[in-house]
């Protein structure tokens, strides 16, 4: 696997495959902000600082404030020091059930909710809890499937995996052990480069 250097091209970049603290400390030695930024939105500056060779002027989102408490969840309570977990999914969730009862989650509404507060703090937006639900409601109500993360590469590689009638009845695990094979080879890290080469073989 090839080392992370200021001087490779986004091409070299895109046919290795790097954990989040190699990322980390490659953009800190760029003189990107890291801040707890996710590693998809690493690997988007990464790749164009190699395309243009600057640092790309984005601020990370603002690292919660330490010793205070929790925000207060009400709807009109501004958006400081949010906390991921159940009790303000569940407040969230009752915000949309008082518009639009029964309505059913959605599979991946809550990571796109985080990815949309997340920007929303990185651009200094302010909003409130009504907002948050407001865009939960938003994808709640969101016919068919979302789009697909680009950078999630190893998720997308497992649903294509699985929907490849090849693989029928094969196991999550199958599927880990052909990611990982994939991932060990200079090339693209996606679940038709791994069934060309199969085929290739075969």
């Amino acid at each position: 696997m090839g080392k992370l250097r200021p001087s490779m091209s986004v091409e070299e970049f895109e046919d290795g495959y790097f954990y989040a603290a190699e990322l980390k400390a490659f953009a800190r030695q760029l003189g990107i902000a890291v801040g707890r930024r996710r590693k998809p939105e690493l690997e988007a500056l990464i790749r164009e600082f190699l395309r243009t060779g600057t640092v790309p002027p984005a601020n990370p989102e603002p690292d919660r404030r330490s010793g205070k408490s929790r925000d207060r969840l009400a709807p009109e309570t501004i958006v400081r020091d949010y906390v991921d977990n159940r009790r303000t999914k569940d407040f969230l969730r009752d915000l949309v059930h008082a518009r639009v009862p029964q309505l059913k989650d959605k599979s991946g509404q809550w990571y796109r909710l985080n990815e949309w507060r997340r920007s929303q703090l990185r651009a200094g937006q302010s909003f409130t809890y009504a907002d948050l639900a407001n865009r939960l409601l938003e994808l709640m109500r969101w016919e068919g499937p979302f789009p697909r993360i680009p950078a999630g590469r190893f998720n997308n590689f497992v649903t294509d995996f699985f929907a490849d009638p090849g693989n029928k009845g094969k196991t999550r695990a199958e599927a880990v052990a052909a990611w990982e094979h994939i991932k060990s080879l200079p090339g693209p890290k996606t679940y038709q480069a791994y069934a060309a080469l199969k085929a290739g073989r075969t």
